[in-house]
């Protein structure tokens, strides 16, 4: 039977997943979920019900047959023959006059699937298409052969727009020399008249326009209805309008797009034309719509007293640019001097300008050669300190074709938006590529990297009209990170913790390295940290003292991992720390504890127990408490002559009393005395007496008694006599 070209087509593409589904299978057999196909056959109407069925005996018939082509042959009035002695036969080769009766020829109709064929009257010639199963490595050639009812009189005049036949179609294996015979198809060449395909001969375009014109030919019938479709490239979905002229306005489009154009047109009967040849064309540019949306951080030197503003802004979207952005305006003003606004454009993304510690005005715009977007203004502080943390544990490494570039962030209270990418080789560093991602993202992969080129990749992270540092790193396609790990040593060791450090370098590692990893390991435990470039040094901490422990630099590549350093450490018994804390206590308790017992011993002997003056512990005391003394009968009288007493006059001076004891035979004691007395302008006095003047050893203990100052004139009396006087007997 006869099928349209769009029912051909859809039934065709079914075909072509069946057999793409059967050599899947082949491989692995499928797997259905029982309860998915119970619930889609549930929502399913009976006539989807029977679309189903009839796609599942196709698929098996298929399946059944083998392999299949596609198939198509064209004829036109010139290449039929007629067959002298079968008036009611056309032929395409002589050899096909010999079935005389077709009806008994062997056809095989499942061979010959959906059969479709349309006449160009414009070129006077029949062309049918059609599946055909067969045997991949055999070459069929097919020729068509026309049969009517009534005797033929001119073959190449049965292809004319009135003319109705029946169509076989034969098929002849090259290898084997077998013929099979599709179905007899009844045609009726006005039904199948299909127009001519259209020619677009000139396409105008605006900024959101396109002006479409379109020939169909010299045909002797006129073209009643023609439709055009059109989409953006890169897109799957078709847009379709009508017109009954040869031309067409398209509006509403997007500035600087390209568009994908074919047209079809309809004689008012039979069918419609194939499609023309796909025509790109592209809208013109208009002025960006959108303003640029951007973000700075302020770099200083503090060395130098230079500030400096980094800028950076996004790159439109094609439907906000409208065009091809040629570049981009910088405006910045001080607030305070007007004066002394400049301007800069630059093709690049990002822009430094100095600056001073005062408020600034920064416009960005960006241009393409239809205008200039509007712009975006902000206010600026560069004294004003702001928030937004580098990014860490950057790391680069490659997979072969292309370089992944990872990184941490540490969530504050600024909660990132997006980072920005900014990468570009040291050998073109004018050429700089951007990627934007947004804040959840830590993992991205740089297109458009060459070979045996060195990249330079910073990575920023963006708040709203901030950003902050870039974090840096060089690495190249067939090493990854440009930087290796050198310098590992132990820094301290105590009984409970060990702190490693190292140190990086720029270099050229021999492999790829993934990741580094320092590992510690002990007899009871493991320990294991990532290492990256902004990382030099680490504490392993609550570990056992007096303990043996090994520590490891692992660096990790897509083959295995590999040892970059080692270390065997062995953890003190006590640290310092810990005998000072225990000594430092101890110390301090007994200082505080001696100067309270000092202390404590002063205060009760001075306010408490104070000491009374005891005359027993004293020589004179003890001379004078004893009532029996008895003295040598001579008595020694201190002559004072001329002695003033006077408040004013009187000095205190000392005198020393000594006494020393020896016993006689009648058992008294002499106490022989001796007094001193040490003042200015004065000398001791030393009493004689029976002794001797040498008589007198001093004793161990002294009295110490205060008296007046003597004058020169004085002097001793002995028995109560003074010179000069008389006396009272």
């Amino acid at each position: 039977m006869l099928v349209s070209q769009k029912t051909y087509a859809v039934d065709l593409l079914s075909c072509v997943v069946f057999s793409t589904t059967k050599t899947v299978r082949e491989r692995k057999p499928l797997r259905f979920k029982q309860h998915v196909l119970h619930t889609d056959y549930e929502k399913m109407n009976s006539k989807r019900s029977v679309c189903v069925l009839m796609c599942v005996f196709c698929f098996c018939f298929c399946c059944a047959l083998g392999t299949f082509s596609v198939q198509e042959l064209t004829v036109t009035p010139t290449e039929l023959k007629d067959c002298e002695e079968q008036k009611k036969l056309c032929v395409m080769s002589s050899t096909d006059c010999r079935y005389m009766a077709l009806d008994r020829v062997p056809r095989i109709p499942e061979n010959f699937l959906n059969t479709s064929c349309h006449y160009l009257i414009h070129e006077d010639s029949l062309t049918c298409r059609w599946i055909q199963t067969k045997d991949v490595r055999s070459k069929t050639i097919s020729s068509f052969i026309f049969s009517r009812v009534r005797d033929i009189f001119h073959c190449p005049s049965i292809l004319n727009m009135y003319s109705t036949f029946n169509l076989t179609i034969k098929s002849k294996s090259v290898i084997n020399q077998r013929e099979q015979f599709s179905d007899v198809y009844p045609l009726f060449i006005k039904d199948i008249i299909q127009a001519p395909r259209p020619l677009i001969t000139s396409v105008n375009v605006t900024d959101s326009s396109i002006k479409i014109t379109w020939t169909s030919g010299k045909i002797p019938l006129n073209i009643t209805k023609c439709k055009i479709r059109y989409k953006l490239l890169d897109t799957e979905s078709w847009t379709e309008t009508a017109s009954v002229e040869s031309q067409l306005v398209i509006e509403g489009l997007q500035a600087f797009s390209e568009f994908a154009l074919s047209v079809s047109c309809f004689h008012g009967f039979g069918r419609w034309s194939d499609w023309s040849h796909e025509t790109r064309v592209k809208t013109a540019e208009s002025p960006p719509s959108a303003a640029l949306s951007f973000s700075y951080y302020v770099d200083s030197d503090e060395n130098a007293g230079i500030r400096w503003l980094v800028l950076l802004w996004k790159a439109l979207d094609i439907t906000d640019a409208r065009g091809l952005i040629r570049g981009y305006e910088v405006s910045y003003m001080p607030i305070r001097q007007p004066s002394l606004k400049k301007t800069m454009n630059t093709t690049h993304l990002k822009a430094v300008v100095p600056v001073r510690s005062e408020e600034y005005e920064v416009s960005v715009c960006a241009y393409n050669s239809a205008g200039r977007s509007p712009y975006r203004r902000l206010t600026v502080n560069p004294s004003r300190p702001h928030d937004v943390p580098a990014v860490k544990s950057l790391w680069v490494y490659s997979d072969g074709s292309s370089l992944w570039i990872r990184w941490e962030h540490q969530f504050t209270t600024v909660n990132v938006s997006e980072f920005a990418i900014e990468w570009s080789s040291t050998t073109n560093s004018e050429h700089r590529h951007w990627e934007r991602v947004n804040g959840s993202t830590f993992t991205v992969r740089l297109p458009g990297i060459e070979a045996q080129q060195m990249y330079i990749i910073s990575v920023f992270p963006v708040y709203e009209s901030l950003c902050g540092p870039p974090t840096n790193i060089s690495a190249d396609l067939q090493h990854g990170a440009l930087w290796d790990l050198v310098g590992f040593g132990l820094l301290s060791v105590s009984s409970s913790s060990v702190v490693l450090r190292w140190s990086w370098k720029e270099a050229k590692p021999g492999v790829s390295v993934l990741q580094y990893r320092l590992v510690l390991n002990g007899p009871n435990e493991t320990q294991t940290l990532t290492v990256f470039p902004d990382k030099h040094q680490h504490s392993f901490l609550r570990l056992h003292p007096n303990t043996r422990y090994s520590v490891q630099i692992h660096g990790e590549t897509t083959d295995g991992n590999f040892t970059k350093a080692s270390l065997a450490i062995n953890t003190l018994l006590l640290d310092y720390d810990e005998m000072m804390r225990f000594a430092v206590p101890a110390v301090l308790l007994l200082l505080i504890f001696g100067i309270f017992s000092v202390l404590s011993r002063t205060m009760c002997r001075e306010y408490f127990f104070p000491i009374i003056a005891n005359p027993r512990y004293s020589p004179i005391g003890r001379w004078l408490l004893n009532p029996h003394l008895q003295g040598s009968g001579k008595i020694c009288v201190l002559k004072l002559d001329g002695l003033i007493l006077m408040d004013q006059q009187m000095e205190k001076s000392t005198v020393q009393v000594e006494r020393h004891v020896s016993v006689v035979s009648d058992h008294e004691d002499e106490v022989p005395l001796k007094i001193s007395a040490t003042a200015e302008d004065t000398a001791l006095w030393k009493p004689g007496s029976d002794y001797g003047e040498n008589a007198l050893t001093p004793s161990s203990l002294t009295d110490y008694i205060d008296l007046p100052l003597l004058p020169d004139s004085s002097g001793y009396v002995q028995t109560g006599q003074i010179p000069g006087e008389r006396s009272s007997d």
